[in-house]
């Protein structure tokens, strides 16, 4: 035999030797695997149950493992320690010193809140495990929920008096801070009696749609008993979902504290002295355009007449003690 076939033999002999013993004394035989982490994030959110979308990062330190390699996900209700749901995933063979990211699937209630157990499988052993919780579900905003609409601002206007019933406008001031057109979309006020929350009335105003980035004022009237204070409850509805709520105040029988004796003194309001012109107020939806306008608040006379009744008021309590 020549000497270099000499050589090349006995060196893929020593090869074998050394792989057959290594292999033999299991130093690398099996896998060590371990979960670095563990990300959550939720997929689709609807108003029953959230999909959550779960990324498992494997990494396997040493080792070229045997069998099927499998990983099990299980999510626990915190409250009870039921298992809500659970699947099996087969994934790649990972081998020495790598790392496999699987991204896993999972339906739960969006209630409460859930322990998710990750756990690795070779065959029929446990290699490694891994968990993370999510908390409070129900927090999570539907997806058909989300919009670009907010209420800005709202201005009430007494438009009319007749009786005991007086008309009050609601000026909304709408926004869209989304990239796209809001498309149709309703508008409901309610007029709930402060004290006791009976609904006074109510109005549902269609709106077609607001474009991006654009603000559009919308009018809602409604005739509630006059000397009663109102909570003027806004709901915007769309794909029929609440998907903004609102509150404003409007209180045609206010009162204050008279500091001394802390009485509480009930004030009249002449509701018919703030009807507005008819002619400088629009009824129909319109773009809003800020022009200047002059400080709100009570005329001079107004203001005059409120601090003399309050000082009447104070002196005849004196001179009762």
């Amino acid at each position: 035999m020549k000497p270099l076939n000499r050589i090349l033999v006995l060196t893929a002999i020593t090869g074998a030797l050394i792989l057959c013993s290594v292999l033999g004394s299991g130093c690398l035989k099996e896998s060590s695997l371990t979960i670095k982490g563990i990300n959550v994030g939720a997929q689709q959110v609807s108003s029953p149950e959230v999909t959550l979308n779960v990324s498992t990062e494997i990494e396997n330190s040493r080792g070229f493992g045997s069998g099927i390699t499998t990983l099990n996900l299980r999510a626990f209700n915190t409250e009870t320690g039921l298992i809500e749901n659970e699947r099996t995933d087969i994934i790649d063979g990972i081998g020495w010193g790598g790392s496999h990211t699987v991204f896993q699937t999972m339906s739960l209630p969006r209630k409460g809140s859930y322990r998710l157990v990750a756990t690795v499988f070779e065959g029929d052993k446990r290699k490694a495990q891994g968990e993370k919780t999510v908390y409070n579900l129900e927090r999570l905003t539907p997806d058909n929920q989300k919009s670009g609409l907010s209420v800005e601002d709202i201005d009430f206007i007494v438009r009319n008096v007749s009786g005991d019933s007086v008309t009050i406008q609601s000026d909304l001031y709408i926004s869209n801070n989304d990239i796209r057109p809001s498309g149709p979309f309703d508008i409901e006020v309610k007029a709930k009696e402060m004290d006791a929350h009976l609904v006074a009335a109510k109005q549902t105003v269609p709106v077609a749609n607001i474009d991006p980035e654009k603000i559009l004022v919308v009018p809602v009237r409604l005739t509630v008993p006059d000397q009663y204070n109102y909570v003027m409850e806004v709901l915007v509805w769309k794909n029929e979902t609440i998907i903004k709520r609102v509150e404003g105040t409007v209180q045609l029988r206010p009162g204050t504290t008279i500091p001394g004796g802390d009485q509480f003194v009930t004030k009249k309001i002449e509701t018919s002295k703030f009807v507005a012109d008819q002619s400088s107020v629009s009824g129909a939806a319109r773009p809003y355009s800020p022009i200047p306008s002059q400080a709100p608040g009570f005329g001079v006379s107004v203001a005059l007449v409120a601090m003399v009744t309050v000082g009447a008021y104070i002196v005849g309590q004196r001179r009762q003690k």
